[in-house]
């Protein structure tokens, strides 16, 4: 539905003028639209057109998203934070671990819990005229939008979008639904995606984080010797940021660097192996490169499809005479089309695409940034498609770019993992399982890379990469990697074990600060039949060791993070719990409590019994019960197929489990193990008692 006001009609004649009008009331009702009406309105100097006030119902505890800091990489950088009230909010000091994530400007959703026990979710809107964020000044939410040009603004534009629901789930279910139908964005629900498994469904490495920009011929090809000789089973490589011929940052040709890459593409993609690393990726920028384009590039599929960009502050923006596409989809379309064909004509299977909003960024000052930014979104988005390119999205988080995702279905939930930097990887990890519940209506979330070898980080960085639901790849220099940490994840063909859907925080835990306070922050992800993951995580600043845990009621919300799902109803014959780590199993009855030591996580499954019988699945994976698909039932037999076969576990609540060509050892109150051989190909089984 569409709520809309009285239309304001006024003309805004002057650059330096701001629409002011009415409070924007959110209403009793269940769902909510509210545009306004422009008549020749222009943007003030801070590319402003319209402000309102947001007079929000009563609330407990809110969520505030937005960038935590400026910059060109702030669209990595929509975190979470928790605030009481408004002046609570505007008032806010990061601790420690956040430290410099001062800002509370730019708002790109707000979720409330409400003293009435629901929960009220608003999204700013956008439209290729304008860009809705909310600010926070003198006590008040504001919504701000504008084109960030000089052009101007006529006819209807969407200012928020709210909804109430029974759960945080809902509430942004039901705002994203509104989204999807509004007509005003190109973003599809992810539920009408399918993931791509080829290559992102596989275990896979990416240059970056050991190597930066210094990559080479020699270096890349080195690297995957390596990988295909690993014990861990790596199907993909992505040749990140390092290979361009540019200058002063600034895009020149598609050729590469020549004195990195002499020979071309072709000594890197022909290492391609059907039984090994099988795709091969590269990552792109935006615009071309860093600031754009060069004005001396040779480029002959932008001839007449470039202009100059206007942009001269801030100096760490853009340094110097830099071009962009015309504002135009012809444009756009002339860029990324010469992007992905490159691309797949140099041999390459799947692309990584950053610093989305700094296209945005360097497009300020000329007509209507916001319009060419959504340009070279849908033309990005088209190129990969018609190209048969994965995508995958990078600093592209404000809604400015994930409003705009039609086809892809996967993209960065954090900043850049960090080896060096403990405190950023516990900050990104929050963020990342805070975010996916808004990205996951379109994508799934990429927590990024991660080195196998870090002792320190790699345990909590496991189960985050575990329950996720998105890709797993790794970043360490190839003769460090740690191949026990990685097979976990994955079969022997390198397919992961994922969960069914993105995983994302327990309700309490979107309203607390986990790191300032003593809390566990609680994630909770959905997986085939019936069961739910759910992993502890302890990242206080103070040391201490802290209690958590979970009941039936935590179970339930699982269900609620599928595609049209429902809040799960636990069997009335119960739920058992398996903890990997210590490969137990217990029923879960009225809870279970557990300590978790500081910057530590636990990853327990919860299984519904079934007659008696819950099968745990493959012992030797992160996520057992991805394993195993159940067909049938009784009280004396369940019947099953073993993904892959490998060492079985299984509960019994009546008697030790018997299966032919194999026997079942207790492990503990009644679990059983049989030790299958690990071999590729699934594997029918029939287990009796």
């Amino acid at each position: 539905m569409k709520y809309i006001p009285i239309a304001l009609m006024l003309s805004i004649a002057c650059l330096s003028s701001t629409l002011t009008a009415e409070p924007i009331v959110v209403s009793g009702n269940p769902t909510g639209l509210i545009v306004e009406n422009l008549n020749a309105a222009k943007s003030d100097n801070a590319g402003i057109v319209l402000s309102r006030e947001v007079t929000l119902p009563a609330f407990k505890h809110g969520v505030y998203y937005r960038p935590y800091s400026g910059g060109v990489a702030r669209g990595n950088r929509v975190e979470g934070v928790a605030f009481d009230s408004i002046a609570d909010l505007q008032a806010y000091k990061p601790s420690k671990t956040r430290k410099g994530h001062n800002s509370v400007q730019q708002g790109q959703y707000v979720l409330l819990e409400l003293t009435d026990g629901r929960y009220l979710g608003l999204l700013p809107m956008t439209s290729p005229k304008v860009y809705g964020q909310f600010y926070v000044e003198g006590g008040k939410l504001l919504l701000k939008t504008g084109n960030y040009g000089t052009d101007t603004i006529d006819g209807e534009i969407p200012l928020v979008i709210w909804a109430y629901g029974n759960s945080p789930y809902e509430a942004t279910d039901k705002v994203w639904d509104q989204v999807f139908e509004s007509g005003y964005v190109s973003a599809h629900p992810r539920a009408d995606k399918t993931f791509p498994e080829e290559p992102y469904g596989y275990l896979g490495w990416c240059s970056w984080e050991h190597y930066k920009r210094n990559i080479s011929e020699k270096i890349i090809k080195d690297a995957i010797g390596i990988l295909e000789d690993s014990e861990a089973p790596f199907r993909w490589a992505m040749v990140d940021d390092g290979y361009f011929t540019e200058s002063g940052r600034k895009l020149v040709s598609m050729e590469p660097n020549a004195k990195k890459f002499p020979n071309g593409w072709g000594p890197v993609t022909s290492l391609k192996n059907e039984d090994g690393i099988k795709w091969i990726g590269i990552w792109r920028n935006m615009l071309g490169y860093m600031e754009g384009i060069h004005p001396d590039n040779t480029l002959p599929e932008m001839k007449g499809q470039l202009v100059k960009g206007k942009v001269t502050k801030p100096r760490s923006l853009v340094k110097g005479a830099y071009m962009v596409p015309a504002e135009t989809p012809e444009g756009a379309k002339a860029l990324h089309d010469m992007m992905a064909r490159d691309a797949v004509e140099s041999g390459f299977d799947f692309t990584k695409v950053d610093f989305q909003t700094k296209c945005f960024d360097l497009y300020g000052g000329l007509g209507n940034a916001v319009r060419s930014s959504q340009y070279n979104n849908a033309a990005l988005e088209a190129a990969c498609h018609e190209n048969g390119l994965p995508l995958l999205n990078c600093i592209s988080q404000p809604n400015i770019n994930s409003l705009q995702f039609s086809y892809s279905a996967v993209s960065r939930s954090s900043p850049d993992y960090n080896q060096k930097d403990k405190d950023k990887n516990k900050c990104n990890t929050y963020q990342s399982f805070a975010n996916h519940l808004w990205m996951g209506q379109a994508v799934w979330g990429d927590l990024d890379m991660f080195h196998s070898h870090d002792e320190r980080d790699v345990k909590p960085m496991i189960i985050a990469r575990a329950i996720s639901g998105g890709p797993v790849y790794i970043s360490d220099e190839p003769s460090k990697i740690n191949p026990d940490v990685l097979i976990p994840f994955a079969y022997e063909d390198g397919k992961l074990l994922r969960t069914s859907a993105p995983a994302t925080l327990l309700p309490e835990s979107f309203f607390i600060h986990p790191f300032r306070d003593d809390h566990v922050f609680r994630v909770v992800a959905p997986m085939e039949e019936g069961v739910a993951a759910i992993a502890l995580f302890n990242f206080t600043e103070s040391g201490k060791t802290l209690k958590s845990g979970f009941t039936a009621a935590d179970y339930g919300y699982a269900g609620e993070l599928l595609p049209n799902g429902s809040n799960w109803t636990a069997p009335a014959e119960g739920l058992v719990v398996y903890d990997r780590e210590t490969k137990s199993a217990v029923e879960l009855g009225k809870g279970l409590s557990t300590e978790v030591s500081q910057f530590d996580a636990k990853l327990f499954l919860l299984y519904p019994k079934t007659k008696g019988w819950v099968v745990i699945g493959r012992a030797d994976k992160y996520l057992p019960a991805v394993a195993v698909d159940v067909q049938s039932a009784t009280e004396n037999h369940i019947s099953f197929t073993l993904k892959e076969s490998g060492p079985l576990l299984i509960w019994s609540e009546q008697g030790t489990p018997k299966m032919n060509g194999a026997s079942f050892k207790p492990v503990g109150d009644n679990l059983y193990l049989a030790d299958l051989p690990i071999e590729a190909g699934a594997r029918e089984v029939t287990v009796t008692r």
